[in-house]
């Protein structure tokens, strides 16, 4: 797939603008339950137009405290952000044959780690699916399965025989990041994400507990604030920096 049309001067460029092929295969990389989520404004646009999402996620139970998962095992903290996901996934409307959870080989915190095994087992999963595009987050960023799971991805995209744009969107924990692209929406599309974000009860009530608001409003904070540095008449933005791997 040609990926010209995202060299565009003048940045950063509005996603529902940019002159799309007719057909893309997306595949996000999430090193969590709930990073989907947290572009999921940007992923409904990309599937409504006619592109093919497909996700994997990394199994985890990390982010669900000692209230929420008193008694839990470790793999019962795993199944039940399994479950969420699912269920988001589901209200979405993402298709069952379009996502996938993935036992890869875990650090101590339970989060994906940096190994051989896991490059050797994504870039099977890469070479099958051919994409043309991955989304994921940030690599500059605090959260070390962040860090890993780009810094994997980086490497797999550049060692295929096809070009990879990586779309890599912010986060509440990214450090910086160079704001390539975005795409707006409105209060409507605020609440439906809201809704979507939601699903994760396990991370929405703790963040009530420790933060005083929930999980939605913690991302949505972050897509208002994004707004605004933009200077853009919408209230809320998701952003994007670009990496071309040929």
């Amino acid at each position: 797939m040609d990926l010209d049309f995202l060299s565009v001067t003048d940045r950063p460029a509005d996603l529902r603008k940019i002159a799309w092929p007719k057909r893309l295969k997306l595949l996000v990389t999430a090193p969590h339950p709930d990073d989907f989520d947290a572009i999921g404004v940007t992923l409904r646009h990309l599937m409504d137009a006619g592109h093919e999402v497909h996700v994997i996620v990394s199994e985890t139970g990390s982010g669900i405290d000692k209230v929420y998962g008193a008694g839990m095992t470790a793999e019962d903290r795993r199944q039940l952000r399994v479950t969420e996901q699912t269920r988001s996934f589901r209200f979405f409307g993402l298709p069952d044959d379009r996502f996938r959870f993935l036992k890869l080989d875990n650090a101590e915190d339970d989060q994906v780690a940096d190994t051989a095994a896991n490059r050797l087992f994504l870039e099977k999963l890469v070479r099958e699916l051919k994409p043309d595009m991955l989304f994921m987050p940030h690599g500059n960023d605090t959260n070390r399965a962040h860090r890993a799971m780009y810094a994997m991805m980086k490497a797999i995209a550049s060692g295929v025989e096809w070009p990879i744009a990586l779309m890599l969107n912010s986060d509440v924990k990214t450090v910086g990041m160079r704001k390539d692209f975005y795409l707006a929406f409105d209060e409507t599309e605020a609440q439906w994400k809201s809704e979507l974000l939601r699903y994760h009860d396990s991370q929405h009530q703790r963040n009530l507990r420790d933060r005083g608001y929930g999980f939605d409003e913690r991302v949505l904070m972050l897509n208002r604030r994004t707004a605004a540095e933009l200077g853009i008449d919408e209230p809320y933005a998701a952003s994007f920096e670009l990496e071309i791997c040929n």
